[in-house]
């Protein structure tokens, strides 16, 4: 009968044709993560972290003044809507105002934001490295506005939900957020419930998620989570940047969307996080034989080691 250190010698030394072993990249996940190990202690223990000066004042301002545009924008196709008035918030009282496709929408910083190091570092801890990018939505909340109601971004599958996060949500706010302003709030520890909000329970234990302008709320995709009403005059200005394994199907295609030259003027793995290059989607003989080509040159990014799943 083999012994315990026989097994892990095995297990060390046995290589599957094209792939690595199990333990295989935890010394480089180890390292890469040790300057984040608050961040990561909160995530496994509360299901959320905040990450303060996230964002510089110039990219701050670039992303506020792109998805005020966009909203513009949206209001206009729609019939037209007030003037926005940051400071009142007047044009947004008694709303809130979703904001999609912002990464085509949004202007230069939101192609910079959607590779910005310490949140897609977490975001990789939680979802692994064919973790690819959902949506981009901004939120433009006014005065008046009610809140949001604690709920799961871990839908359309039954209770109990998978203990591993399928879903990662990085909240990057562009306005100072306190609960008069209508900020995020969570139940904390909810990620390990294995299951999705049930009566007024959550609610009663939900805090407030307050924090500068400029910092990322990052949360696992089970974390019970929504938002107090805002009843502060002003705007609260937030994107949700929503990430997915590679498994599930995003919520936003990107794809057809892509302007010419915009993977050029970004680095490679954009590419990766847009799922251009996944083993699925095909819609054509032609397409199938080159999803056929994919898998067989892409093999080790499909089948990852345990420490890349981590």
């Amino acid at each position: 009968m083999r012994g315990k250190d026989d097994v892990l010698e095995h297990l060390r030394s046995t290589r599957d044709e094209g792939h690595r072993p199990l333990t295989d990249g935890l010394g480089e996940l180890r390292a890469r993560l040790a300057p984040l190990e608050r961040h990561v202690v909160d995530l496994d223990v509360l299901g959320y972290t905040v990450i303060e000066n996230a964002l510089s004042p110039s990219a701050l301002a670039d992303l506020r003044g792109g998805l005020l545009s966009a909203a513009a924008e949206d209001d206009a196709a729609r019939g037209g809507a007030a003037p926005v008035d940051l400071r009142s918030g007047a044009g947004h009282r008694d709303r809130t105002q979703e904001v999609v496709m912002l990464l085509t929408r949004g202007g230069r910083a939101y192609e910079e934001l959607l590779v910005r190091p310490e949140p897609l570092q977490l975001i990789t801890y939680l979802l692994g490295r064919n973790r690819v990018l959902s949506s981009m939505t901004g939120y433009v909340k006014g005065p008046g506005s009610t809140g949001l109601g604690i709920h799961s971004d871990t839908a359309y599958v039954p209770d109990p939900v998978a203990p591993y996060a399928q879903l990662a949500n990085v909240n990057y706010c562009l306005s100072d957020y306190t609960r008069a302003d209508g900020c995020l709030r969570i139940v904390p520890g909810s990620h390990r419930y294995g299951h999705r909000p049930r009566g007024d329970l959550a609610a009663e234990s939900a805090v407030p998620v307050e924090a500068p302008a400029g910092s990322a709320i990052v949360f696992h995709g089970n974390t019970w989570h929504g938002a107090h009403p805002r009843t502060n005059d002003g705007l609260r200005l937030t994107v949700s940047v929503l990430f997915a394994r590679s498994y599930l199907r995003p919520q936003e295609h990107y794809g057809p969307a892509l302007t010419p030259g915009f993977l050029d003027r970004n680095p490679p793995i954009v590419r990766d996080l847009l799922g251009l290059d996944l083993p699925t989607g095909w819609s054509t003989p032609a397409e199938a034989a080159d999803v056929v080509r994919l898998r067989r040159e892409k093999a080790p990014s499909f089948y990852r080691s345990r420490a890349q799943h981590t």
